[in-house]
């Protein structure tokens, strides 16, 4: 299995414009400054009962979208698959074992943004946690919260300075997925 190369850095796939793989790996770094596709995953919480989805503050220290609001998300590295990718990562961000949820795929979009160009895999769970028994990762992460949800749609829409910029022009199928789930 390919992960890290000799200094530590994730080797991912290069895809075309379709999202097909092109068997070439490069490092992230060189994926994100020559704006090569990739693909990465997101993980929506929602506590449907009261209409919230639980989002995440990025440390101040990342490179892309520092102390923006996010979801679960990550890089989908080296052989990993799509869905590996979802169970590790929330995992290391949210030190969540996904086992015991139904884990259901939502959507996949592709985001060209101006540091990014990726096809992005979006899956969700239907659960009330509490954030007290979640760990998070101090490297990726400042705190969790839950969000009421049509309060995030309009932070989106009125692309509030929380909100990475790619999630207005982005992440509209997302939202009209995600109404029927939640608010219905």
């Amino acid at each position: 299995m390919v992960e890290l190369s000799a200094d530590k850095e994730e080797l991912l796939y290069v895809l075309d414009d379709d999202g097909n793989s092109t068997g070439k790996l490069e490092k992230r770094s060189y994926i994100h400054e020559h704006g090569l596709f990739h693909n990465e995953i997101a993980l929506w919480i929602i506590d449907k009962e009261n209409k919230k989805v639980l989002l995440q503050r990025r440390s101040p220290n990342k490179i892309i979208n520092p102390n923006k609001f996010g979801l679960c998300a990550g890089h989908v590295v080296g052989d990993d698959t799509i869905e590996q990718t979802v169970f590790k990562e929330t995992s290391e961000e949210l030190g969540l074992d996904l086992k015991n949820y139904d884990v259901k795929f939502l959507a996949k979009i592709k985001r060209i943004e101006t540091y990014q160009k990726c096809f992005s895999y979006h899956f969700y769970i239907l659960a009330k946690l509490d954030l007290n028994d979640l760990k998070i990762q101090k490297e990726e992460l400042t705190e969790i919260f839950y969000i009421d949800y049509e309060t995030l749609k309009q932070m989106v829409e009125n692309q509030d300075r929380n909100i990475s910029e790619g999630w207005k022009k982005t992440f509209k199928p997302i939202f009209e997925k995600l109404d029927e789930i939640i608010l219905n």
